[in-house]
């Protein structure tokens, strides 16, 4: 079974939200090669983006963007604090590759037929860039916590 992961299902299980274990399963299922993962720069991208925004806020005690890009600018304690968190991250995928998991690659293709996904569904842009790829790969879904993929006829959603 091929599934594409959403950022969310890496975001449930990092963060400790609600979903953290059904995440954990997913990940567990493609760590002992049960399913074969895939994941694209721009999940990858997604995830480091918000575990930076967590760790940032955490810190700031601020869920403003604009402050919160400053400070990674100029506060060298918040910047390093923020990149062990992607270098943790890193070495997760790192090791995950070693197994079920697969780093896919975005292609023009992709982007134009993820325009047409969006048009048909409603999508934001990534995701529709999500479900193009899902489709062009042949995955069997996308694993995502994100209910709009539901709305998706071309390929099934999990959990």
């Amino acid at each position: 079974m091929k599934l594409l992961l959403d950022s969310s299902v890496f975001l449930k299980l990092l963060l400790d939200e609600p979903g953290a274990e059904k995440a954990q399963e997913i990940l567990e299922n493609i760590e002992e090669c049960k399913v074969c993962g895939y994941v694209t720069p721009l999940i990858l991208e997604e995830v480091a983006f918000k575990l930076v925004f967590a760790k940032a806020s955490e810190q700031l005690k601020t869920r403003n963007i604009w402050r919160i890009r400053e400070s990674l600018k100029f506060d060298e304690k918040l910047r390093s604090t923020c990149i062990e968190e992607l270098e943790k991250f890193s070495r997760y995928i790192e090791y995950m590759l070693t197994k079920g998991l697969r780093a896919e690659y975005v292609t023009y293709d992709d982007w134009k037929t993820s325009i047409e996904v969006a048009r048909k569904y409603g999508l934001l842009p990534a995701d529709a860039l999500h479900v193009a790829v899902a489709m062009r790969i042949g995955a069997n879904a996308i694993a995502s916590f994100d209910e709009n993929f539901k709305r998706v006829k071309e390929v099934k959603t999990v959990p």
